[in-house]
C-alpha cells in the first residue's frame, strides 16, 4: 500500500469517527487536522470510484486525500505497460511529505468574553487533543474559571450557579452549577479546588492558570516546563511540556465517601410535623385523642439535631407567676420580636406576640415598623373584647412602641388597665418572653431542618403560632389553648 492510500485510509477513517461521535464538547475543546494546498486543482472529472473524491480511475483506497502537483523534474518515465501510473523519485516523496506537515494548521474553536452578561471565557489551542481521563487536567491561561465534565468528581457542589460559556461563532455552552473538589496530594495530605464550573460532556477538564494566580500562586515557565509555586515559594507542580505544546498535568480526585441514614421512622414524622413539639407532648396528644389521625409516638434513643441547634437559651424566665388571671382577657401579655433581617417576603421585619394569661392562647401580628404597633393594637382589642365579652387589661415592656403618646392617650381614653416592667427585667413578663423563645425556636428548627431561606421566617413563625395553640400546655394542666 503507498503512501497516498494509506494516508487516504486514514482521512475516511477520522471522518467516519467524527461523524459518529460528533458533539458540540468535542468540537470546542478537540482540534482537526486539515490539509490545505493552495494548487490542489480539483477536476470535475477525476472522480473516481470508492469513497475518495479526488483520485484518478483505477487508484484504490477509501480516503478523501486530495491530488497535489509535483516538479515534473522529479518524476521517472518508468511506466509500466497498461498501467498509466507515474512513479515518482524519493526526494520528491520527502518534499512532498514536508509540505504536507508545513500545511497542518491547529484548529481550536475558542470563546470570548461577554462584558455585558458576564460569561465566562476560554481560550484553548490544542494541536491533535484526543479525550483525556478524569485526572488529566490542561493547564490553561486563557481560560477564566476551572472547567470541569464530571459532576462525580465533586465533593460539595451548588446546582443553582448558572451561566454560559461563550465561543467566537456566538455560540453558547451552559454551565450546570459550580463545585469544590478534592484532590490528593503526593504528600498523603488533600486540598480543594474551589470554584469549578461543571460543563457537562466536556471531554478536556481546564485548570485556569488566572484563577490559581488570584488565590496566591505564582506560576514560571520555563526551559519546556511550567511551574507552580504556594505563597510560601513552594513547589507545588512542575509540568513538562507536551509534543503538543500543551501543559497536562495528571490530578487524583477523591470523592468523599459517606453514608446518609434517611429516617422513615413515623415517630420522627410527627416530631417534625408539630415543629419539634417534645415526644410526651405526642404521646399525650395521641393517647387522649386530641388530634385525629395522630398515631401512638414512641421516643426514639436519639436527640434531633434541629432542636439542639434551636434550643439555645441565655437565661432561664419563671415558669410560674404569683398570680393567676381567672377569666378570659383579664390579663394579656405582649412582646415585640425584631428586628429580624433578611426581611420576609411581606417586607416585615418584626412579629408582635399577644398571648391571654387564662387560656394561654397567642395571637401574632407581622409589622415592617415600630410604629405600626399602636394599630395593630387596636385591631387586636377590637377582636378580643368582641369575641369575649371582657374589657383588655395589658402588660408589656418600656419599649418605645408601647409608650409613645398615642398609646398613652389610647389607654387613658379608653379605661385600659396596664402594667409595664422594671427597665431590664423581662422575666416579669416571662408569660411573653418564654413563649416568644418557644415560637423562636420552633421557627429556628424547622428553618434549619428543611434548609429553607431565611426569608421565609414569617410563614415559619405563623406555623409555629399555630402548632402551638394545639400543643399540651403545661399550665393548663396538659390542656391546648
Amino acid at each position: 500500500m503507498s503512501i497516498d492510500q494509506l494516508m487516504g485510509s486514514l482521512q475516511a477513517l477520522e471522518e467516519k469517527l467524527l461523524k459518529k461521535n460528533k458533539q458540540m464538547a468535542e468540537q470546542l475543546f478537540q482540534s482537526k487536522l486539515k490539509l490545505k494546498d493552495k494548487e490542489d486543482i480539483l477536476e470535475k472529472g477525476n472522480r473516481g470510484r470508492g469513497r475518495g473524491g479526488n483520485r484518478r480511475r483505477g487508484d484504490r483506497g477509501r480516503g478523501s486525500y486530495s491530488q497535489r502537483k509535483f516538479d515534473k523534474s522529479n518524476l521517472n518515465s518508468n511506466s509500466s505497460k497498461g498501467q498509466g501510473r507515474q512513479h515518482y523519485s524519493r526526494s520528491s516523496r520527502e518534499r512532498s511529505n514536508n509540505d504536507r506537515r508545513n500545511k497542518v494548521e491547529e484548529n481550536a474553536n475558542y470563546a470570548e468574553k461577554d462584558e455585558e452578561s458576564g460569561d465566562s471565557s476560554l481560550f484553548l489551542a490544542c494541536k491533535g487533543a484526543k479525550t483525556c481521563e478524569n485526572s488529566a487536567w490542561y493547564l490553561d491561561s486563557g481560560a477564566s474559571n476551572h472547567m470541569c465534565g464530571s459532576k462525580s468528581m465533586f465533593v460539595e457542589f451548588d446546582e443553582f450557579v448558572g451561566g454560559d460559556i461563550v465561543f467566537g461563532d456566538a455560540t453558547k455552552i451552559p454551565v450546570k452549577g459550580k463545585g469544590k473538589m478534592l484532590i490528593n496530594l503526593k504528600n498523603g495530605k488533600h486540598e480543594f479546588i474551589a470554584n469549578v464550573y461543571n460543563v457537562p460532556n466536556m471531554k478536556n477538564n481546564i485548570l485556569s492558570l488566572g484563577q490559581l494566580l488570584e488565590k496566591g500562586y505564582s506560576i514560571l515557565m520555563k526551559d519546556y516546563s511550567l511551574l507552580i509555586r504556594d505563597n510560601h515559594d513552594k513547589i507545588i507542580a512542575k509540568v513538562q511540556m507536551a509534543k503538543n505544546r500543551m501543559f497536562l498535568l495528571n490530578i487524583q480526585t477523591n470523592v468523599a465517601k459517606c453514608l446518609k441514614l434517611c429516617l422513615k421512622d413515623p415517630n420522627w414524622i410527627w416530631h417534625l410535623r408539630f415543629g419539634h413539639l417534645n415526644f410526651d407532648s405526642l404521646r399525650l396528644l395521641a393517647r387522649k385523642d386530641m388530634v385525629k389521625g395522630l398515631p401512638y409516638v414512641k421516643h426514639p434513643d436519639q436527640l434531633c439535631e434541629g432542636y439542639l441547634h434551636g434550643k439555645q437559651s441565655r437565661k432561664s424566665f419563671p415558669q410560674e407567676s404569683s398570680s393567676r388571671a381567672k377569666r378570659p382577657v383579664e390579663l394579656v401579655h405582649t412582646d415585640l420580636c425584631g428586628l429580624i433581617k433578611p426581611s420576609s417576603f411581606g417586607k416585615n421585619n418584626y412579629f408582635l406576640l399577644f398571648i391571654d394569661a387564662f387560656t394561654r392562647k397567642t395571637w401574632v401580628y407581622f409589622v415592617k415598623e415600630k410604629s405600626e404597633v399602636f394599630d395593630m393594637f387596636k385591631r387586636f382589642k377590637a377582636l378580643v373584647e368582641k369575641e369575649s365579652g371582657y374589657y383588655i387589661a395589658l402588660r408589656s415592656d418600656r419599649g418605645g412602641e408601647f409608650t409613645s403618646n398615642e398609646f398613652k392617650t389610647f389607654y387613658t381614653e379608653n379605661k385600659i388597665r396596664r402594667s409595664m416592667t422594671v427597665p431590664f427585667t423581662p422575666q416579669q413578663n416571662g408569660v411573653v418572653e418564654r413563649k416568644n423563645r418557644t415560637i423562636i425556636n420552633m421557627a429556628q428548627n424547622m428553618l434549619k431542618c428543611k434548609k429553607m431561606p431565611k426569608e421565609f421566617w414569617a410563614q415559619v413563625v405563623e406555623c409555629a403560632v399555630y402548632l402551638s395553640n394545639r400543643s399540651p400546655t403545661r399550665s393548663l394542666w396538659n390542656k391546648s389553648p
